[in-house]
């Protein structure tokens, strides 16, 4: 075959592979219209769901609830004014009901008895003498002598008699131990430090005893008191708060005054006794036909007080002041209308 011909047959060739591409991208175009490639569907964006309450007016309260006890409002501790002496006996103990007079302990007295009993023998001797010198008419200075035997030997029972009744503690009132000292037979005692705390069961009041001062620093002297005892509703008023405790120079006593509320009450019919618990409820603060709004629609940020509301669909940002609060709600002073709606903080 001659070099003519050899490229004659090559260019016919590739005339042809031209001819057919070309025929099958021609054939692209010529699909149906429905079978053209789909373009996404347009998502539409998902509706912001917004928590909004209507502003109404109504009541709130801010309330302390807490659990007290019944004690006696009148406890009287009784101790030895001295300090040295030794501790012969305690003769009571805790719980138990003791009468006015009773003896509650005694020191180590030696033979102070037999003293007191020879110093009256001695008493009763200058006695007689200073009878009969009288009855003998005696000189104005031999009677005054046995007049004066008679009253220094009277001085010196007397003295010997009060030493003795001052190693003995009697009970001032009767009432129920409720306080016992550890202390034994043989220790030595402290000046004014109780022995026993007797209690007056009949001289009641309440008692409430909190872990942390804050909790009742609001609470004030008079504030009324709800109180429930075995189901029973009964009045009460707070006697003693933080506020208005006696000032106390004992540290532990002061401190013991910032946590404590007393009650007083009367309960009538209710037996009740030392022990016994009840639960108490002091309004703190009350308004009524003002404007109230959840908690969680007041937002706070930088000292400003503010809320959301809904204007339009729009929020709008609106300055407030709040007045009581409580866990759930709080009281709106200035700030919003009744009718408008208030987005919750979630």
């Amino acid at each position: 075959m001659s070099y003519n011909q050899t490229r004659k047959g090559h260019r016919a060739l590739l005339v042809s592979t031209i001819i057919t591409i070309s025929a099958m991208l021609s054939g692209c175009s010529l699909l149906p219209q429905g079978e053209q490639s789909l373009k996404p569907p347009l998502i539409k964006p998902a509706q912001e769901k917004i928590d909004a309450v209507e502003v109404k007016k109504g009541k709130i309260e801010r309330v302390f609830f807490g659990t007290a006890t019944i004690a006696s409002s009148e406890v009287v501790p009784v101790f030895y004014k001295d300090s040295g002496g030794r501790l012969k006996d305690v003769y009571v103990r805790q719980g138990e009901q003791v009468k006015a007079g009773q003896l509650i302990a005694e020191l180590e007295t030696g033979n102070l008895n037999m003293q007191i009993e020879l110093q009256k023998l001695n008493v009763e001797r200058v006695q007689i003498e200073y009878n009969r010198a009288r009855r003998a008419q005696a000189d104005e200075n031999e009677i005054r002598l046995r007049q004066i035997d008679l009253e220094r030997e009277t001085i010196s029972l007397n003295s010997i008699q009060q030493q003795y009744d001052a190693a003995r503690l009697v009970a001032p009132i009767g009432g129920v131990i409720t306080f016992l000292d550890e202390i034994h037979s043989g220790d030595g005692v402290t000046g004014y430090r109780p022995i026993v705390n007797i209690a007056d069961p009949n001289q009641l009041h309440l008692v409430y005893e909190s872990e942390d001062k804050k909790d009742i620093s609001p609470v004030q002297i008079n504030m009324d008191v709800e109180i429930t005892i075995k189901k029973e509703k009964l009045k009460g008023k707070v006697i003693q708060s933080p506020s208005g405790a006696p000032l106390a120079e004992n540290p532990e006593q002061a401190e013991r005054n910032s946590k404590r509320l007393l009650v007083s009450f009367d309960p009538g019919k209710l037996e009740v006794g030392m022990g016994l618990t009840a639960d108490i409820r002091i309004v703190l603060e009350k308004q009524e036909d003002v404007i109230v709004i959840p908690r969680s629609g007041l937002r706070t940020y930088m000292g400003r007080n503010y809320v959301q509301v809904l204007d339009g669909e729009r929020r709008k940002e609106v300055d407030v002041e709040p007045g009581i609060m409580t866990s759930t709600e709080v009281e709106i002073r200035m700030g919003l209308e009744p009718g408008q709606k208030v987005i919750l903080n979630n």
